[in-house]
């Protein structure tokens, strides 16, 4: 039987060892520490309220969804339409039209610049874009992918072909789910410190995995979601619990001025809110209770915090009177898709082809 090391305890790694352990081999994950589940674990692990570090939205259709669903363990989602969603300029709201069906034409105030913005996408070329339709396409891309650079394939998908949706389990429970998947497939998991390098043979081959001054022999090495470049884009993320609704009627908001994404979904999702207490609330209220921010501000790290403020100021007037919870990330990354899946006897893996690797990686 094969030994397989996967080095990461992320999406890309819980995939890519369920591969190899499905495929006959002995599989040991390694993880720098707890909780489990890379940008897909909780922001804090004691807190009730359910936060997303990042993306916050789900691919329908997407790799990690197909596999889920063969899996028998697919992710229940919630739509959020368009019209749910709004462009912020100048401190103004604009939202985006209202979208009746797939054959239906879009309605709203900015029906016209939308149905450019399609035409656009439809070419494949969003280069010449500018105004409320680059600011929908950059909208719409950040949901897609959490790319700020208009996507022709975001605004298609998103803005005519289906509707974007989120998680009602949030991240969390896709985690949850393959890291069950891999328990059932006996996958040994480590995450009580980081790996320190690799041992090789005489031809270069990898044969075992440095950790805490200790060998541990394997036969194949994946390596899941490549490190990031330091020069890549960081991002600060505030996660807020708020008492009270702010936002309505809007879930989304894109300010194009300040660069920051804010979305709530305590009114869309009450079950990622924790119940109120009966002996302390008296009276009947509804299930959306409570505001769910995440605040992911783009650009300037040395602003996000300020720039964060002043668009929670703008649009969510009282929200510093109503916190329940509240946390901030300033080192918030998406993980780069490596240039190459083999090299220098290493598997590297992230989320769409990370299956494929575990299974090659099992049989090479």
């Amino acid at each position: 039987m094969r030994r397989v090391g996967v080095v990461g305890d992320g999406l890309s790694g819980l995939i890519a060892g369920l591969a190899a352990a499905s495929s006959d081999s002995e599989v040991v994950i390694f993880g720098r520490s707890e909780p489990i589940g890379g940008l897909a674990s909780p922001v804090d692990s004691d807190v009730e309220w359910l936060f997303d570090r990042i993306p916050l939205f789900w691919r329908r259709g997407g790799k990690l969804d197909i596999l889920l669903r063969r899996l028998k363990v697919p992710m229940r989602t919630r739509k959020v339409p368009p019209s749910r969603m709004a462009i912020v300029r100048d401190d103004c709201r604009y939202s985006l039209p209202k979208k009746s069906s797939f054959f239906r034409k879009s309605s709203g105030t900015l029906s016209a610049e939308w149905a450019s913005l399609i035409q656009a996408a439809r070419k494949g070329d969003l280069t010449q874009i500018d105004g409320f339709e680059k600011d929908a396409a950059t909208l719409l891309s950040i949901l897609w992918n959490f790319n700020p650079t208009p996507d022709p394939e975001a605004v298609l998908n998103l803005g005519w072909k289906q509707s974007a949706r989120v998680v009602i389990d949030g991240w969390v429970g896709v985690s949850g789910r393959l890291i069950t998947a891999c328990m059932q497939t006996d996958v040994t998991f480590l995450t009580d410190g980081p790996v320190t390098g690799f041992r090789r043979r005489g031809d270069g081959t990898i044969d075992g995995v440095k950790r805490k001054g200790k060998v541990l022999p394997v036969d194949a090495v994946i390596r899941a979601c490549a490190r990031v470049p330091p020069h890549s884009q960081r991002l600060h993320g505030r996660y807020l619990g708020l008492e009270g609704n702010f936002l309505h009627p809007h879930v989304v908001l894109w300010d194009a001025d300040r660069e920051v994404l804010l979305v709530d979904l305590g009114e869309l999702m009450p079950e990622r809110v924790p119940k109120r207490d009966p002996e302390i609330i008296h009276g009947k209220y509804p299930r959306s209770w409570a505001s769910l921010f995440h605040c992911i501000a783009f650009g300037d790290s040395s602003t996000a915090a300020e720039r964060i403020e002043g668009l929670l100021d703008s649009q969510c007037s009282g929200w510093r009177g109503a916190i329940a919870v509240d946390y901030s990330l300033n080192n918030l990354k998406m993980p780069t898709i490596p240039d190459t899946e083999f090299m220098d006897g290493v598997h590297y893996a992230h989320v769409d082809n990370a299956f494929k690797i575990g299974k090659r990686a099992s049989q090479s």
